[in-house]
């Protein structure tokens, strides 16, 4: 005799049934629910543990001190090596002058501060903004990778790097348009390096050499060379002399910049603002030109 099932028993069977293929139809669609957030969460960890350093840096930094003494005292110390004209000179009154000098007291009325010159060795012109005796260095000055860390640097403002000299109708476009030519350069300077470097590396270039910068142009003037090397320094000093000469290609670059100790982060970022601004608005070729200008 086969036992008889409540009709109770058999309704909950049925719900349970039902319910169990519910959960089997809904599953499915959690699953890529829960991936979307382990992706999330994994994606936010990430970028938290990228962030990390920086906000840990940002509560270590140590305080500005040169950047506070500008702030106090409203001046803003510049340490300079009067030798070098067109950029650094030091009259007979102890009056500064040249186009770091300009550059200078242009980036100190951008801060609305006061510039100071501080007359400084070459060989000190680093030690001094260790020490605290100058905020800034600026002294046709060249970036120098090999300092950076305890030194930073604001952004360029002139480059003195070596530059391809032709003739306005030459052909010779680049360096290596110079295969078959004759280059001419000062014997012994860097000019010279660079000629002996692109010898070795372009077929048939000839060096014609010269005992001053003057007569490296001559030679291309004349015809005894096809194209010169120069610095950039030279560039802008005497090539406005010559109407059928061009610059053709910066060869390398020494670019000049202003200095200040590895902790003035907030310092450099004022002077970084200013020599932008100066940029944008021609300030910075104006005092260059100026200063480059021949003698009448």
């Amino acid at each position: 005799m086969r036992a008889q099932i409540h009709p109770d028993v058999l309704l909950k069977e049925k719900k349970s049934t039902r319910n169990n293929d519910q959960f089997s139809m809904t599953t499915p669609h959690c699953a890529p629910r829960t991936t979307k957030q382990l992706i999330l969460l994994l994606a936010t960890a990430l970028a938290l543990l990228w962030l990390v350093p920086d906000v840990a840096a940002w509560f270590n930094r140590k305080p500005d001190q040169a950047w506070a003494r500008v702030q106090r005292d409203h001046v803003l110390r510049f340490a300079i090596d009067a030798s070098y004209m067109p950029f650094d000179g030091l009259g007979s009154h102890d009056d500064f002058y040249g186009v770091d000098v300009d550059i200078a007291n242009e980036v100190a009325r951008r801060i609305e501060v006061q510039a100071q010159f501080v007359s400084v060795s070459f060989d000190g012109l680093y030690d001094v903004l260790k020490v605290g005796q100058a905020d800034a260095t600026i002294s046709a000055l060249v970036i120098d990778p090999a300092r950076l860390g305890n030194w930073q640097y604001s952004t360029s403002y002139f480059d003195a790097g070596l530059v391809l000299i032709t003739r306005s109708d030459s052909p010779i476009q680049q360096a290596s348009d110079l295969a078959g030519h004759a280059l001419s350069v000062e014997y012994g300077s860097d000019s010279d390096s660079q000629a002996r470097f692109l010898a070795r590396r372009i077929d048939q270039i000839k060096i014609v050499y010269a005992d001053s910068t003057v007569n490296v142009l001559q030679n291309v003037l004349n015809g005894n060379a096809d194209a010169a090397i120069i610095d950039g320094v030279s560039d802008a000093q005497l090539l406005p002399k010559y109407a059928t000469l061009q610059r053709a290609e910066q060869l390398t670059h020494d670019p000049y910049a202003i200095a200040v100790w590895g902790d003035s982060t907030q310092l450099l970022d004022a002077i970084n603002s200013a020599l932008d601004s100066m940029r944008r608005d021609g300030t910075i070729d104006r005092i260059v030109d100026e200063w480059m200008k021949p003698p009448p």
